[in-house]
């Protein structure tokens, strides 16, 4: 979970968006507790209508209070782009986390689109 986390989006918009950025989560959802970690956001843009890509980066994602018992487990990514507080699109990934031979944990990303 230490590692770099890369992420990159062709989206197409049908019409302009202003003052909009991508925020990216990880959630970890335990039977009866959820944990939403705020990984982090692009900058704030306007797009116009049309063909664009978003490019994020994190060096790893802070897991803060999350015990590393719970996250041996499936957790979802998603990555959303909001203007204001208006959600215009949204990309989850299902995560799946598992403890490497090193002993560290390792997450492989399941992609939506296969």
């Amino acid at each position: 979970m230490a590692a770099e986390l890369n992420l990159e989006v062709d989206f197409k918009l049908s019409e302009p968006v202003e003052g909009a950025c991508w925020r990216v989560k990880y959630t970890v959802d335990m039977t009866e507790m959820k944990f939403v970690v705020e990984v982090g956001e692009t900058e704030k843009k306007n797009y116009e209508a049309g063909a664009h890509t978003m490019r994020f980066h994190s060096d790893g994602i802070a897991l803060g209070d999350v015990k590393k018992s719970w996250l041996n487990n499936v957790g979802l990514l998603t990555a959303s782009l909001t203007s204001g507080e208006e959600d215009i699109a949204q990309i989850c990934a299902v995560t799946q986390v598992t403890k490497g031979a090193d002993g560290k944990l390792q997450r492989r990303m399941m992609s939506p689109l296969e």
